[in-house]
């Protein structure tokens, strides 16, 4: 696992982003390297903004920064400190808490908390690609107990779908979906959004996976008696639930969290390439606020119109 998630050295990184201008350079190259195009009235010529990197639109005058319509936008540190944090995100095997981030920063530890949810939004999947194939199937909850505003205590219940895609002995793809419940509806919608069609799967046998007869080739797994069939599905998701455990304490907020753990989990022989692609992805994801972010439910990742980049990840 130690080399799983080695990215460029340190040292590298702050030879590579020294200051602000090499930065905005990079983004700069990523956000226009196709070619400019005003969002206001698409016209492809522009002249300098007056600021480094900026641009202005030569038919409208509408001025757009590098940071503008990417999830940099209004970042309220330096963006070599944002940089920075992406780094650190996307090169520790187990992630890194807002915490840490502050204290190594010097940021206060709500505005590295606010900027490493927007890191973890670029994880989540674009739905280029699928699970396909073998697969598994399982469903867990995850529990904390909360106090409310009267004192009490309750313990609170999430459930969570996962699948993954078996290659070999192994696990070569996998994908987490928080859920209301664990009701059919809500499997349906998991299996629609992460799963191709004429794929083969093994579940538990419950009347919430029943339906799935209807569209895949299905085979349910015994409760007892019989050889777990579901051992690889029940591994990743002890896993899983330990780095929840570890990492984040709680589940909050916990699709983000299920993204991160996918995102690392799917791209383990990435090495070099991790801190890039996930730089990438921030570029051409979309700008989020404070109350998006907070109030965040999965929907498919859309493209913005400034880039034509599709990623061959998943």
């Amino acid at each position: 696992m130690e080399g799983k998630f080695k990215s460029l050295s340190l040292k590298d990184f702050q030879m590579r982003f020294p200051d602000e201008e090499s930065c905005k350079k990079y983004l700069a190259e990523k956000k226009w390297g196709n070619g400019f195009k005003c969002r206001r009235c698409n016209h492809h010529h522009y002249c300098s903004g007056g600021k480094p990197f900026m641009r202005q639109c030569t038919s409208c005058r509408y001025k757009e920064s590098v940071t503008a319509n990417t999830l940099f936008h209004k970042v309220k540190f330096r963006l070599v400190h944002a940089f920075f944090i992406v780094y650190l995100v996307a090169t520790n095997k187990k992630g890194i808490s807002s915490t840490e981030l502050s204290r190594k920063l010097q940021i206060q530890q709500k505005t590295c908390w606010l900027f490493r949810l927007k890191v973890l939004q670029a994880m989540e999947s674009k739905l280029t690609m699928g699970l396909e194939g073998n697969l598994e199937i399982i469903d867990f909850t995850l529990g904390k107990n909360k106090i409310k505003k009267n004192g009490q205590v309750k313990f609170v219940k999430k459930r969570v779908f996962m699948a993954i895609e078996k290659k070999g002995k192994g696990v070569s793809h996998m994908y987490a979906y928080y859920s209301k419940n664990k009701s059919s509806r809500e499997l349906k919608k998991f299996v629609k959004k992460y799963i191709k069609e004429k794929s083969s799967i093994i579940c538990p046998n419950w009347s919430s996976y029943k339906p799935l007869q209807l569209d895949f080739d299905v085979t349910f797994a015994q409760r007892k008696g019989k050889k777990n069939r579901m051992g690889l599905s029940k591994r990743i998701a002890s896993s899983l639930k330990a780095w929840l455990r570890g990492m984040h304490g709680h589940a909050e907020l916990l699709q983000y969290y299920l993204n991160e753990y996918s995102y690392r989990f799917n791209r383990n022989q990435m090495k070099e390439g991790i801190f890039d692609h996930l730089l990438e992805r921030m570029v051409e994801h979309k700008p989020r606020t404070y109350l998006d972010i907070i109030t965040y439910h999965p929907n498919q990742w859309v493209i913005p119109p400034h880039s034509t980049q599709i990623s061959p990840f998943p």
